[in-house]
C-alpha cells in the first residue's frame, strides 16, 4: 500500500511484517544489597540475562565502579519444566554467597591501599589472621 504524502520525498511503503515464534520465558527479578565492610559500602547486583544470554551475573560496585562480576550459565536448564524456580534459587545462592565471602575480606585485596585499614598488627599476627580467615586448597 503506497501512502501519499504532499513532499517530494518519495512515498513511504507500508509492510507487513509477522514475527511467528513460540518461545515464553519470563525474566527473574534479580537482588541488589549494599553491605558494609570496613567503613566501605559496597553494592552487590544479581541478574539473570535472559534466555538468549543464559547467565547469572553478580557484580560488586565500590564507589561506582566494577569491583569483580562473578558468571554463571544455566543453559542446561532452559527446558527444565521448573526454570524460573531453580534459577531463582540459583541467582540467590550466588547472591549470597559473594556477600559472605565479601564480609569475610576474600576481596580485600581488590581494593586500593588508599580504602584499606592496616590495623596495628605483626607480621606473624598478619599471617594467622590471613590462614585462620582464608581456605587452603592443598
Amino acid at each position: 500500500m503506497l501512502l501519499k504524502s504532499g513532499n517530494s520525498r518519495p512515498d513511504p511503503i507500508a509492510i507487513d511484517i509477522n514475527f511467528d515464534f513460540d518461545y515464553h520465558f519470563h525474566m527473574v527479578v534479580g537482588f541488589n544489597t549494599d553491605v558494609k565492610y570496613r567503613g566501605e559500602v559496597f553494592h552487590v547486583q544479581t541478574e539473570e540475562k535472559g534466555a538468549d544470554n543464559p547467565t547469572i551475573e553478580t557484580l560488586v560496585y565500590h564507589r561506582g565502579e566494577i569491583l569483580l562480576s562473578r558468571k554463571l550459565s544455566y543453559s542446561k536448564l532452559l527446558n527444565d519444566s521448573d526454570l524460573v524456580h531453580k534459577l531463582r534459587r540459583m541467582m540467590k545462592i550466588q547472591h549470597d554467597d559473594l556477600i559472605s565471602e565479601l564480609r569475610k575480606g576474600k576481596f580485600s585485596h581488590l581494593l586500593s591501599l588508599d580504602t584499606q585499614i592496616i590495623e596495628d598488627q605483626t607480621l606473624d599476627e598478619m599471617v594467622v589472621d590471613y590462614l585462620n580467615n582464608n581456605e587452603l586448597v592443598f
